[in-house]
């Protein structure tokens, strides 16, 4: 009987405690890449944005978030201006990567976020594979540099970019 009241109760904390808004730590948080075929990892700094997570009512969660550009650090920096060009990113005129989610699901131990990317005014449904442990949302994406006109590749699989996202939140 104490187990169950005990688990109800934790049940009930969890539920109430759950649906909010999240403050995005920016300046903890980073977006990992790892472009396969240039063999170039690098980093992107600062999220920033809104989230809205229900847990309870993932249809009623949402995600809305940018992230600047010109932070991209690869250790090479002549590689990071020229990502900085017209060429890849352009990001006087494109300064940000804006993600906004049209939908949440849970699929066995993690959410599927859904939504659109928008790179250099271009945009594309992506999805999100996340986990929200200890305060840190992590999610993991594949991206394909062909898509969003960054540097065009002979072939698709040739485009293909790893993404890692670690969002730390207040």
């Amino acid at each position: 009987m104490k187990k169950l009241i005990l688990s109800t109760l934790y049940i009930s904390i969890l539920s109430f405690g759950f649906s909010q808004d999240f403050k995005i730590n920016s300046s903890e948080s980073i977006v990992e890449f790892n472009y396969l075929s240039e063999e170039a990892v690098g980093t992107i700094k600062g999220v920033s944005g809104t989230i809205h997570f229900d847990i309870n009512n993932l249809s009623e969660s949402y995600f809305e978030t940018k992230v600047n550009i010109s932070s991209i650090n690869t250790s090479n920096k002549t590689r990071d201006k020229h990502l900085n060009a017209p060429d890849y990113f352009h990001t006087e005129k494109y300064p940000h990567l804006i993600f906004k989610s049209e939908s949440l699901k849970m699929e066995e131990s993690e959410f599927v976020l859904a939504g659109n990317l928008t790179i250099k005014e271009i945009s594309k449904n992506e999805e999100i594979r996340f986990t929200y442990k200890n305060n840190v949302f992590e999610g993991r994406c594949v991206i394909y540099s062909n898509d969003y006109e960054i540097k065009k590749q002979k072939t698709r699989l040739d485009s293909k970019i790893l993404i890692k996202i670690t969002v730390p939140v207040l």
